[in-house]
């Protein structure tokens, strides 16, 4: 664990010994090799931190570059966010590693398995909040770093994809097809306490989160469709100016006639509201509410009709039909209960061709747990007299605490 630590504390050292150098290829999107800053370069590509692009330009790692984009809160245009769904289905895939693990007695690797999951746990919550977060920059800001309003239209159609996908997710975590599967064993309860620390309690916040976004995000793109008409007639009076550009607008006083479309222009629409700052205008508006009869509320309660269940259903009755295990042991208990010798339950199935298809071990077991279930019908019931007798094999050894059943006889006593 030291010798790890010593390589970490070595590797950041080297970071800062060149921190200079670090900082400018990331700010001018790469830097030049010379003579001066050749040996730390190739100091800095044997640690994976500069990649060479072409000839002598060397370029930062991509992984260290999205880390200073998401420190220093940098927007790259068309980012693409983290697949969040793969990372959903490694954490379903650590749980039935770490399940395997736990049934085999490998201690050793189910609480590595245990480690990895939590380490998952935490990164797919913090890229989830690091998503929304840089969605939100973006959507504030109005993320107005293009010039056309086709290019508008695209980047936003874009993120509301973005936006959908974190959707996804977040009905993804919260489904049973994760959530289920860490609630159906107990086994799995200290993975499902990092689930609910992590993930469980956080949802309500993303998923309000989410709803803001994806409202902003289709309330921009609502408004470029309305904007789309009048922009692409200005565009066209635009081209028509660069093609003609000794065109005249012509004298207001020569025209004797409005053309038609200038009819169109509905005026501006104006709308008058009180100054409430003026002491007379809140009196006359007080004298106003005053004068105004109090409205009479009823409340009119309104009985829905209702609707017949299965209506128009011709069958609306489903039967029920017997597994083969339960018809099976229903057929030997009638056959031991017509005998007055014991009826070995192994032996009874094996001459019945129609249950070949049952294992012995699962017949018998089914047997034994029906059995015990009719205790009651055996004394004072139906199936009143039937005797059950039990062939047990010999203990391993003289402390063995363990009873195995090798087979179960039921006969009539008569």
């Amino acid at each position: 664990m030291s010798q790890s630590v010593d390589t970490i504390v070595a590797y950041l050292e080297v970071l800062h010994a060149n921190k200079h150098l670090i900082a400018a290829a990331y700010c001018n999107s790469g830097i030049a090799s010379n003579e001066e800053n050749q040996r730390k370069i190739r100091q800095l590509m044997q640690h994976r931190v500069l990649i060479p692009y072409v000839q002598q330009d060397f370029r930062i790692s991509p992984t260290l570059g999205r880390h200073l984009d998401e420190v220093f809160q940098r927007q790259r245009s068309y980012a693409v966010g983290a697949n969040f769904v793969d990372l959903a289905n490694r954490l379903r895939q650590l749980i039935i590693e770490y399940t395997t693990a736990s049934n085999e007695n490998r201690l050793e690797d189910q609480e590595d398995y245990a480690a990895e999951y939590d380490a998952g746990v935490f990164e797919l919550a913090s890229l989830i909040h690091d998503e929304l977060l840089s969605l939100r920059a973006i959507t504030e800001n109005q993320f107005a770093n293009v010039s056309t309003m086709a290019e508008k239209q695209r980047q936003n159609e874009f993120y509301l994809d973005r936006a959908e996908k974190i959707g996804e997710t977040i009905a993804l975590l919260e489904g049973e097809n994760l959530l289920g599967t860490l609630s159906e064993s107990p086994l799995l309860k200290p993975l499902l306490e990092v689930y609910q620390h992590q993930v469980l309690v956080k949802l309500a916040g993303w998923r309000s989160t989410h709803m803001d976004i994806t409202s902003v995000l289709k309330a921009f793109l609502y408004r470029l469709r309305q904007i789309e008409p009048n922009a692409r007639r200005i565009r066209a009076f635009a081209h028509f100016l660069r093609k003609n550009p000794d065109y005249q607008t012509p004298d207001s006083e020569s025209i004797q006639t409005l053309p038609a479309w200038s009819s169109r222009y509905a005026g501006l629409r104006l709308k008058t509201h009180p100054d409430l700052s003026v002491s007379q205008s809140r009196d006359a508006l007080a004298e106003i509410a005053q004068s105004i009869p109090s409205a009479k509320i009823s409340i009119v309660r309104e009985r829905a009709a209702g609707s017949r269940i299965n209506d128009g259903e011709v069958n609306g009755v489903r039967i029920l039909q017997p597994k083969p295990v339960q018809l099976a042991f229903h057929r030997y208990l009638q056959a031991a209960s017509s005998s007055q010798v014991p009826l070995s339950a192994i032996d009874w199935k094996r001459k019945q061709s129609k249950f070949s298809t049952l294992g012995d071990d699962a017949w018998l077991l089914y047997a034994i747990h029906s059995i015990e279930m009719l205790g009651k019908e055996f004394k004072s019931g139906r199936w009143q007299g039937i005797q059950v007798k039990r062939d047990l094999a010999p203990a391993e050894h003289i402390r063995s605490g363990n009873i195995v059943i090798k087979d179960v006889a039921l006969w009539k006593k008569t």
